[in-house]
């Protein structure tokens, strides 16, 4: 039997089809629209909401001794809710003492380190606003607790949070279960049938993803830059972090849309899963806090390693594997489960071929 083979072109040609019917079928689902572009901007919009209002109370601050210290007072002095007075006694109190103070704010150099109080992180808009109004950048700016670990900051931790959330619904919502829904109608069956192949029909579903998630990335990302949490020359890294992480959860997504025909349990499965990674990637729970036999099935999940470089951007926390590293996991996972997913993937469930 003669075997029909596709030419370039026409494989070109049902590819671009393909890109084009796909992105209808996505977008006038309105509850993948909802998952995918709405509700991780609502989760944003909730965090960047506690953050800003949750900032009444007093406040008692002492600045040390610098260039910028009258300066940064009379900012403080102007926000509502807040006691400025220069340190007075000869050394700073000693390390996890604050003196009775609220915050002890250190300038010097472009820099501020701020010590606060971890039960006071209302504090933390006006001690930012303040030091910026005062000539030092929000990126430039160290906050700490007396142990010496960071605040909790609803507003830097809803970033990097909400876009992990971002990435999941495309990969889960907007990429798995669409695509075990055509499996259940039997419209993959229809396209099996013809001289389609699985490859070209896989990539078909990348262009109008990809569109999803940079759209996300410049939404989160100029919140970031807006609030000065992420200079904007670092905002290309940050482009470059969430493009490889998605491609790394939609080859998941893929992977998970293989065989499965069933998008009511898929759904489930992937609404369960998704607090699971958030927690195990350390954006709930530092991981340092974790059980140690937590903290080996952490490390072995790329989604830690891409929570790792968004913390690095968007919260200024000290990388702990390497940009480099974190690049490398996700390139690697995503060249797996692709792999994977087109070796895996079938036209209809009962097909054995």
């Amino acid at each position: 039997m003669t075997q029909i083979r596709k030419s370039p072109t026409t494989e070109a040609t049902a590819l671009r089809q393909l890109v084009k019917t796909n992105a209808r079928e996505l977008l006038r689902d309105g509850k993948t629209v909802f998952f995918v572009l709405l509700f991780p901007l609502l989760f944003l919009a909730m965090f960047l909401g506690l953050g800003f209002l949750n900032t009444g109370g007093s406040y008692r601050v002492a600045v040390k001794a610098s260039a910028e210290q009258t300066q940064v007072i009379d900012k403080l002095a102007k926000a509502q809710g807040f006691h400025a007075e220069a340190w007075k006694a000869d050394a700073p109190p000693a390390a996890g003492n604050l003196g009775g103070y609220d915050a002890i704010i250190g300038t010097g150099h472009g820099r501020a380190e701020v010590t606060v109080d971890a039960s006071k992180f209302g504090a933390l808009k006006g001690l930012r606003a303040a030091l910026a109004d005062s000539g030092i950048d929000s990126s430039r700016i160290d906050f700490r607790t007396p142990d010496g670990g960071r605040p909790f900051d609803p507003v830097k931790a809803s970033l990097p949070t909400a876009l992990v959330m971002a990435l999941m619904s495309v990969a889960f919502f907007g990429t798995a279960t669409p695509l075990i829904a055509l499996r259940q109608r039997g419209t993959l069956r229809l396209l099996g049938a013809t001289p389609l192949r699985r490859r070209t029909f896989v990539v078909a579903q990348v262009p109008v993803r990809l569109v999803l998630v940079a759209i996300q990335l410049l939404v989160l990302g100029s919140v970031a830059v807006g609030l000065g949490f992420l200079p904007l020359a670092d905002a290309a890294r940050l482009f470059a972090t969430g493009l490889l992480g998605a491609l790394m959860l939609f080859s998941f997504g893929y992977l998970v849309a293989a065989r499965l025909r069933n998008p009511e349990i898929a759904n489930g499965a992937l609404a369960v899963l998704m607090p699971v990674v958030l927690l195990l990637g350390g954006l709930f729970l530092p991981m340092q806090m974790m059980p140690g036999f937590m903290q080996t099935i952490c490390k072995a999940m790329p989604t830690t390693y891409l929570v790792d470089a968004l913390n690095h951007d968007l919260t200024g926390a000290a990388s702990t594997y390497g940009l480099t590293v974190d690049w490398l996991v996700l390139v690697g996972a995503a060249v797996v489960f692709g792999g994977l997913a087109t070796r895996l993937f079938r036209w209809d469930q009962g097909e054995e071929r």
